[in-house]
């Protein structure tokens, strides 16, 4: 009986002196503090955002920082709260039914649109953490009415980053992502 404490007592002081880190999840934080729009809302109007592809070095839920030109730090403490590609579908629809007359703006995939009027797929070419000093965003977007294009156009910004944290970093991509809102915003017909 002693022996079989002793051996409990063991593998509970094993136990407890592996413990990993938490793992902290992080969203593009908040939303822009811009204006409503003030144009008159496009009755049955409707605008799907996306799809949106990212780069597979980004494509995961692990955020990523460069180290330098050949390296990178995949954070396993530090995720995303759901895929990047999401999320930025998500906020741009949210910005634009905010900035356009387009107030059925939705994410793709969505199901209350059955034949949106315009669609919005974004190719993210970059969207890099260079440490902890600024993010870079560069994208091309497309709309389409149709299945046609009516206009095409390349994004690209930098951010730095306020302090040398996971969430200034989170909050540098957030901001970029509404840079590329206001951009698409500005374009819309």
């Amino acid at each position: 009986m002693r022996r079989l404490l002793s051996t409990f007592a063991l593998i509970g002081l094993l136990a407890g002196c592996g413990t990993t880190p938490p793992v902290l999840n992080y969203t593009l934080g908040p939303l822009s503090a811009g204006p409503a729009s003030s144009l008159p809302t496009l009755t049955g109007a409707s605008l799907v955002v996306g799809p949106v592809g990212v780069p597979a070095a980004i494509d995961r839920l692990h955020m990523v920082r460069l180290l330098d030109d050949s390296r990178a730090d995949v954070s396993d403490s530090h995720r995303w709260a759901a895929p990047l590609k999401t999320e930025i579908a998500r906020r741009v629809a949210v910005e634009l039914a905010r900035r356009t007359p387009y107030s059925r703006a939705v994410a793709w995939p969505q199901a209350s649109i059955a034949e949106p009027d315009l669609s919005l797929p974004i190719d993210v070419q970059r969207f890099d953490a260079d440490g902890f000093e600024r993010v870079t965003l560069e994208a091309v977007w497309t709309l389409r009415k149709a299945g046609k294009d009516v206009t095409s156009r390349r994004f690209a910004a930098t951010e730095q980053l306020a302090a040398p944290t996971w969430e200034a970093l989170a909050t540098a991509h957030g901001r970029l992502v509404d840079a590329l809102a206001r951009d698409i915003a500005g374009a819309l017909p």
